[in-house]
């Protein structure tokens, strides 16, 4: 007889297409539906199942569930997710977040026959809230039956007597190559002028942690000898309006652009020149990969997984987290010299092409889940 598909229900607690977001929706078309029977909770705020995420999902054929969340810790969410996983007949519960974490934990206590995997995408402790959170994210993963870290960089963090080795699975995050891209994948990038206009761009959240603030002093110091830079931030986030207010003060005027959420980021790569990754701590930042997919030059703080996508000088330029001096240095590098930063924008595809692939991470994926159910399969 057959073995059935592994059911799965991955729970999202975030409104955001970001990183995290956009692997969920690759995994869900990946997936062989002969081996995962894969469906994603998502909470939302009201229960018209009105969510970015969800409308993305089913424009792609994929089960996504709303879960209607009034926010904090709400009981009746639990009922919800509980349901869910009876009426699926669901064998494993893969979460991301904190709240989503806890959920899951919550639900094995009423089904015990549950699997319970979490990905980590990297603790962000900025604030005394934040640091706080990352202890209670850490002290739920002793809990789970498998904690999928997207980069060795991120195993570090937590040590062995924490969580156990055979409990770990480092699986990098990918990019469908395949597709990804569309038109903008094979178009020629257009020739740097060193006198002409150069675009700078920086996708990611707007937080303390990406070192924005740092990237627009280095800018505005780079700006003086090249008249025509320009710096522009794609995303969403609470320092927004702080940065908004420095670049101002800076006297940079409309050479900095706040674009917010960028849908069609292949199209933006097309139009910048280079980018700018400034953080003081990364997990396996998805704009690394599709920007060296689509190679763009890239200068990126030598933080967490970047370094294990990123060779100095080979195929990007990595500079210390928390300088602006270096970032500097790395805008004047890159006028200087672009052809040599267009050949490892060249080889930065080869890379990503050959190494970070979905196909490989949704196989390794698939393994994992399979392996966990089997142990409660009867002899």
């Amino acid at each position: 007889m057959a073995r059935r598909p592994v059911r799965v229900l991955h729970l999202r607690d975030s409104p955001w297409i970001d990183g995290p977001g956009r692997t969920i929706l690759e995994s869900a078309t990946h997936f062989d539906p002969g081996r995962i029977d894969y469906h994603i909770g998502v909470f939302v705020s009201r229960s018209s199942d009105t969510h970015p995420l969800i409308e993305a999902a089913r424009q792609r054929g994929a089960r996504a569930h709303g879960i209607v969340d009034i926010g904090g810790f709400d009981r009746h969410v639990l009922g919800q997710v509980l349901q869910l996983v009876k009426d699926l007949d669901i064998d494993v519960v893969h979460t991301s977040e904190l709240r989503s974490s806890l959920y899951g934990w919550l639900c094995r206590w009423r089904l015990p026959q549950i699997k319970l995997v979490a990905t980590t995408h990297g603790w962000i402790a900025n604030s005394w809230r934040r640091r706080m959170m990352r202890v209670a994210d850490k002290a739920l993963l002793r809990q789970f039956d498998a904690v999928v870290m997207v980069s060795a960089a991120m195993r570090r963090l937590v040590p062995a007597w924490w969580l156990p080795p055979h409990k770990v699975e480092i699986i990098h995050n990918a990019l469908p190559v395949e597709v990804y891209g569309g038109k903008f994948a094979d178009l020629p990038r257009r020739p740097i002028d060193r006198d002409g206009r150069v675009v700078v761009l920086n996708v990611g959240r707007l937080s303390p942690e990406k070192g924005q603030e740092l990237l627009l002093r280095a800018f505005a110091e780079a700006a003086r000898a090249h008249p025509h830079m320009e710096l522009w931030f794609a995303g969403h986030g609470p320092l927004e309006q702080g940065l908004r207010g420095l670049a101002a003060s800076l006297g940079l005027g409309d050479r900095v652009r706040f674009l917010g959420y960028v849908a069609d980021m292949p199209a933006l790569y097309h139009e910048v020149d280079v980018v700018v990754q400034s953080s003081f701590t990364e997990g396996m930042p998805n704009v690394i990969l599709e920007a060296a997919y689509l190679r763009v030059p890239i200068i990126a703080t030598a933080v967490g997984g970047t370094v294990e996508v990123i060779d100095h000088s080979v195929n990007g330029w990595l500079i210390p987290a928390g300088s602006v001096v270096e970032l500097g240095r790395a805008l004047d590098a890159f006028v200087a010299e672009p052809e040599r930063f267009a050949v490892m924008g060249a080889k930065g595809r080869e890379r990503i092409a050959s190494q970070f692939s979905f196909d490989a991470r949704t196989e390794k994926v698939t393994r994992l889940y399979e392996r966990l159910v089997a142990k409660n399969a009867r002899p």
